[in-house]
């Protein structure tokens, strides 16, 4: 594929995203999407096999985007309860930000079907940034691997993310619920006092 090729599909499946939350999977349409990429319909067969090879693409660019999203704000430098907010902040972002509410549980769905392996590949670089977050703070973070291992903290922190992100609220909502989670995920991981945090 050249560049150029490789450039249209990437404009085709950004505007596709648009489409698929605002429709969903299953009422969004090739001639839908044609219409946000502003390109005839045939055109997009030359770039795409069909709405599922979309579909994919636009999971793809979600997921690499969301990953490195994630490593910036592991990265900031800013207080561990904020790192861990921004961190996981990125998937709330990444369904709720895109998805109409009324949306989101059928693209999950249909990701679980339709992109298996992106959404697993995701799963488990995500899990591997917040496992990292966590040990970059392991001076504050002081009962970490007393209390339960980074990785099983990471864990926890995903599931409970996952449910979060699926509840039909508003993002501002979600992210306050987030903001809660990650100041109890610090306040339960260290043993000093909240003051010196």
């Amino acid at each position: 594929m050249t560049d150029a090729a490789a450039v249209k599909r990437e404009q085709i499946a950004a505007a596709a995203l648009g489409v698929f939350g605002r429709y969903g999977y299953r009422r969004a349409s090739m001639e839908l999407i044609a219409q946000a990429a502003r390109v005839s319909r045939p055109a997009i067969y030359q770039y795409f096999t069909g709405k599922e090879d979309v579909f994919r693409a636009v999971g793809h660019q979600l997921v690499h985007g969301a990953i490195v999203a994630a490593e910036a704000a592991r990265h900031s430098g800013r207080p561990i309860a904020d790192r861990i907010y921004e961190v996981l902040a990125i998937k709330i972002d990444l369904f709720a930000g895109t998805v109409e509410a009324r949306f989101r549980a059928e693209m999950l769905a249909e990701a679980e079907v339709i992109a298996q392996d992106i959404m697993a590949a995701f799963e488990s670089g995500y899990l591997t940034v917040i496992e990292a977050t966590l040990n970059d703070a392991r001076e504050e973070l002081d009962l970490l691997d007393v209390a339960l291992s980074s990785r099983d903290a990471a864990a926890i922190l995903v599931d409970a993310l996952t449910g979060i992100a699926g509840a039909k609220a508003e993002p501002a909502a979600l992210r306050a619920r987030l903001r809660q989670l990650a100041e109890l995920t610090v306040r339960g991981l260290t043993s000093k006092p909240l003051q010196a945090l």
